[in-house]
């Protein structure tokens, strides 16, 4: 990559932009349609609560994976910190589940954990792992995609925010400082 990049220089970054900015709207409009069932067994469109929110952001969980718990507080205190500003968080549990299975929290430090049938959302998105966020703005345009924070269950005083840090970006009208960032948590097991 790094050679290609030399080689052909700022065509290829053009060429990426452009890829990215489609692969936005793909990813907005595919939004259309799609539900996920509350702890209540209600349906909740997942594009009207992306387009009646100032943002959005859809964080994959997994009941057994050390790095979600480890991330818990976390989660709670940014959802404290910014749901009052139009921030609304959705935990969306997309794993395949047998009759062996315990039973998916159903709220999960305040917040409601929704159930991806099918984990049709996860696929739309291209969710591969629990923790990983997808964030929207009102207009379904997705601003970022990955992880919490930069650690997975070890958790010290000074992480980089990466989510946090987007979220108030984009709530002073501004552009994250980082699109993309990698996810550290378990391999979801699709159902």
């Amino acid at each position: 990559l790094i050679l290609a990049r030399a080689l052909l220089g700022l065509p290829l970054l053009l060429l990426r932009t452009r890829s990215a900015r489609a692969a936005e709207r793909q990813t907005a409009s595919s939004l259309e349609g799609l539900a996920l069932r509350g702890p209540d067994g209600k349906s909740l469109d997942v594009s009207a609560v992306v387009r009646g929110s100032r943002c959005t952001a859809i964080v994959f969980y997994s009941a057994t994976c050390p790095c979600f718990a480890a991330h818990r507080e976390r989660l709670a205190s940014l959802h404290h910190d910014l749901a009052p500003r139009g921030v609304r968080f959705l935990l969306v549990d997309s794993e395949r589940h047998t009759d062996g299975d315990a039973a998916p929290a159903a709220n999960l430090d305040g917040l409601p954990v929704l159930r991806d049938e099918g984990a049709r959302l996860a696929r739309v998105l291209g969710a591969r792992y629990a923790t990983e966020t997808f964030v929207f703005d009102a207009g379904a345009a997705l601003r970022y995609r990955g992880g919490i924070d930069d650690e997975r269950k070890s958790l010290g005083p000074s992480p980089k925010t990466y989510l946090r840090d987007g979220l108030q970006s984009l709530l002073a009208g501004t552009a994250p400082p980082l699109v993309t960032t990698k996810s550290l948590g378990c391999v979801l097991r699709l159902s």
